[in-house]
Parts: structure tokens; C-alpha cells; sequence
């Protein structure tokens, strides 16, 4: 049975929902349901619109035509985000479309639309049989076709009830043949051709609440955030793992500041009830299995205890709405680390110089002590605190007379992995060997050999 979808697929889907400006105003429309301005959105009859029915509170909200709010209606219902309800089904003329049809009767027998209605009277003698009108002359009852005087009920006549005749053929019936005359192309059709439309009530989905209340405000501040920190964003980003499954990311936002890429994942699980360790290890396998370690998640209410626990043990950071809120109004702000320039540098106080534009805090021979409860010694410690997450590079510099072998690559990513550092370079004078390349490839370790250390002319790393 057609609903108001199959109504519309006749005609070209406006793309009413792709713009940014009817983004607003459907954000707008659901805001306003959110806060309790429009309960239900109920359609009223209209003869006089395309459709035969408008959505007067959407079409005033959304600014647009009654057949495009009743596409955004159903797509947002659709999306979960709307619940529909069952309003009325309407018949439609199956040549125009029109829903102002009428119901009109006719003769069973030969189709004639004259029949006429009333107490039918029949002649037991002659058997003839007509409404009540025919036999009346002058009081009396005389029967149209042998002329008799009809005195006696059951003797000379019966009557049959209320019935209708058909002033053409003479047939008298109980139930007279229904079609339908459509009042605006005057198409006649039989039952079984007429077309039925169901119409619907749109109201919130209570379930989807809180999501929505954070789909409208704190994500788009959120996304505007991460831009404002120079991150590409990507939502419902599509990724390939090193497994061969592709994952979906709610939110993926990368940076190259040059020194090293920043990939973030971030997923959002907004719900009636706490978050299970059911989400927070899908979404953990997901980022794993995609080769990213910087990871957040967006959670409300809040995360149950078995959740929290595995969550904090596998260093993902958790944005409950009261600590979204705080990195959105008080966390730190965007600086000069947004600024892009060429990563070049002859020396290690150059280096030092570029992390500080990019924004990173930098600790030279910095001391970090490791899981396992060892010291260790980093050339070039650099941190940088951007409210949602922390990223710690862990820079190395090695300068020999011949390429570095495996073993000191090797110390190097034992020391950043020990101390939970995963973004990793590696500064090497004159090189690498082939083996120690493949190394730090695979171990994720960003590796300047002196070819591009020195790009501009010769210098000493280590001053």
C-alpha cells in the first residue's frame, strides 16, 4: 500500500536536504520539537496543493514548498530521527494524482449513472416491479404496465424494501456499482483502479533525544574546534584495516604539522542508558585495526564501570557532555600551531624553534619514566595539549659516520614505547640501513635522514 513516498516517486526529489542553508532550517525545525515548540506535525486536507495536503508548521519552519517539506518529513523519519504515525489513507485518481475524488453510483447492470432510489413496490400478478412513485395515480396504487388497481398488501402487491432503479435499463438492486469522478480532471474510474496514499503525523522520537540534542549544538562546535586546530575532519569516514575489514570512524580528523601526522579517532555513542564495554571495544578494535592510537570518544550519559575501567586501560580519552563542554569553552585555544610552513631545519635549535611555532612545549634530554619502571633519556620531548587529546612526540637524534643499524632503532622504539609515547621520529646523520628502514616503517616511526634533515646547506644536528 503506497504511503506519501510512493506518492512523491512520480516526481524529481528536490535536494532539500544537502544544501547548508536548508541544513539550518531543518536543524532549526528539530530544535523546535526538541524545546517543546511543535509537538506533532499533523497534516491538513488542501485541495488546492499538488499533493492534496500540507504540513503548515514544517513548510513555515523549513521556508519551502508542502511537497518538499513532506520529502524532509519522511527522510527524517527515515533517519530514526522523526516517528511516524498512521493519520488517514486517501484515494487518489489514478491519472492525475489528485486526492479530491468522489465517490459516484451506478447501474450494476448496465453501468448507467441515472438510477434513482426509494420504496420499490411489485405487482404480484403481473410481476412487475417499481419504485412507489410510479404506482400512485391519484391516491391510489395502479400498477404502470396491466393498469390493475393494487387494493390489498400480500394480496395484490408486496413491498421490497428501500431499493434503486436504473431509469435506463429498469434494474432494480440492492447494491448499486461504486466509481469514482475525480473533481479536477473528471477521469471516471472503477474501484479497483483508484490509487490509495497513506498519510502520516510526525512527532520526535524520544528515544533519539539526547542524540539530537547533541547532533545540533555541541557537535557542530565540536567540528568547528577541531578545524580551528588546523584537523582536516572527516565524518563517517571510511577506513581499511591492516585485518582487510573496512571500518566506519563517527569522526576522523588528521593533521600533518609537518614533524609527524595526527590521526584521531573519534566515536560517539550518545544514549538513554550508560555506554557499555560492548561500544567501547568495538570502537577500540576499529581504531586498532586502522593503524590510529590517538583516540577519543564522545559519551553521554556516561560509561558503565567495566566500561570505564577498559576505556582508561586502553588510553581512551572519554568526553562526557560536562567535559565536552569544558574543552569547548575552556580549553586551550588555537594558536600558532595552525600555521603551515615547510618542515626544514639544520640543526636542533632550529628544530626546537619550529615544534614551538607549531605550538608544542618542548623538554630537551627530557627524563620520562616507563611502564616497566625504567628511566629513560629522550633528546627532544614535544607536547601539546589541544583540550580533547595530548600528543607527545618522542624525537630522536642519532649522527654517526656511516648508516645506523637496527639496534639503536630498535633502543629508540623500546624507549618512546615503554614511556606510552606512539608518535615517534627519528633524526638520522648520514642514514639508516635497508634493515633498520624496514624497522622503523613498520614500528610507525617517521625517519629525516640527512638528505632531508639538510635541505637548504650543511649544519651540525647536534647544535
Amino acid at each position: 500500500m503506497a504511503g506519501v513516498d510512493k506518492a512523491l516517486e512520480a516526481t524529481e526529489t528536490p535536494q532539500v536536504i544537502s544544501g547548508m542553508e536548508k541544513d539550518g532550517m531543518v536543524m532549526k525545525l528539530v530544535a523546535e520539537m526538541l524545546e517543546g515548540k511543535i509537538i506533532e506535525l499533523r497534516p491538513q486536507l488542501d485541495f488546492t496543493t499538488e499533493l492534496g495536503f500540507t504540513y503548515p508548521a514544517a513548510e513555515q519552519t523549513l521556508k519551502v514548498t508542502s511537497k518538499e517539506a513532506a520529502l524532509i518529513l519522511e527522510s527524517l523519519a527515515d533517519k530514526g530521527i522523526l516517528r511516524k504515525n498512521f493519520f488517514d489513507r486517501l484515494l487518489r485518481c489514478p491519472r492525475c494524482q489528485s486526492i479530491n475524488i468522489r465517490p459516484t453510483i451506478h447501474c450494476p447492470k448496465c453501468g448507467s449513472g441515472d438510477i434513482v432510489q426509494g420504496r420499490v413496490l411489485e405487482h404480484l400478478a403481473c410481476k412487475y416491479g417499481g419504485l412507489e412513485g410510479e404506482f400512485l395515480v391519484r391516491g391510489r396504487y395502479v400498477c404502470p404496465r396491466c393498469k390493475v388497481e393494487l387494493r390489498t398488501l400480500g394480496v395484490d402487491y408486496q413491498s421490497q424494501g428501500v431499493l434503486r432503479k436504473c431509469r435506463d435499463c429498469g434494474e432494480i438492486s440492492s447494491a448499486p456499482l461504486i466509481k469514482w469522478r475525480c473533481l479536477k480532471c473528471s477521469t471516471l474510474t472503477d474501484v479497483g483502479g483508484v490509487g490509495e496514499v497513506t498519510i502520516y503525523s510526525y512527532s520526535l522520537d524520544e528515544a533519539k533525544r539526547n542524540w539530537l540534542e547533541f547532533e545540533i549544538q555541541p557537535k557542530v562546535q565540536f567540528l568547528e574546534f577541531l578545524r580551528q586546530h588546523g584537523y582536516e575532519v572527516t565524518q563517517n569516514a571510511r577506513m581499511k584495516g591492516k585485518s582487510g575489514a573496512e571500518h566506519c570512524i563517527d569522526i576522523l580528523a588528521t593533521k600533518d604539522d609537518g614533524v609527524v601526522t595526527h590521526s584521531i579517532a573519534i566515536g560517539i555513542e550518545i544514549a538513554r542508558d550508560k555506554v557499555g564495554l560492548d561500544r567501547i571495544l568495538d570502537f577500540d578494535v576499529k581504531a586498532y585495526d586502522s593503524g590510529i592510537h590517538d583516540k577519543v570518544m564522545i559519551i553521554s550519559p556516561g560509561l558503565g564501570e567495566e566500561a570505564e575501567k577498559f576505556a582508561s586501560y586502553q588510553r581512551i580519552k572519554v568526553l562526557e557532555p560536562k567535559d565536552l563542554e569544558i574543552v569547548l569553552t575552556g580549553g586551550p585555544q588555537p594558536g600558532r600551531e595552525i600555521i603551515k610552513e615547510p618542515f626544514e631545519f639544520k640543526s636542533k635549535s632550529q628544530l626546537i624553534e619550529y615544534l614551538e611555532k607549531q605550538g608544542y612545549t618542548v623538554k630537551k634530554n627530557a627524563k620520562v619514566e616507563g611502564r616497566s619502571g625504567a628511566a629513560h633519556n629522550i633528546d627532544i620531548l614535544a607536547t601539546r595539549d589541544e583540550g580533547i587529546i595530548t600528543h607527545r612526540i618522542a624525537i630522536g637524534i642519532k649522527v654517526g659516520k656511516k648508516p645506523m643499524g637496527l639496534d639503536k632503532v630498535f633502543d629508540f622504539d623500546d624507549k618512546a614505547y615503554d614511556a606510552g609515547i606512539m608518535d615517534k621520529v627519528l633524526i638520522a646523520v648520514p642514514g639508516l640501513t635497508r634493515e633498520a628502514r624496514q624497522f622503523a616503517k613498520r614500528q610507525g616511526i617517521r625517519v629525516f635522514e640527512a638528505g632531508q634533515m639538510k635541505p637548504s646547506g650543511e649544519g651540525n644536528p647536534e647544535s
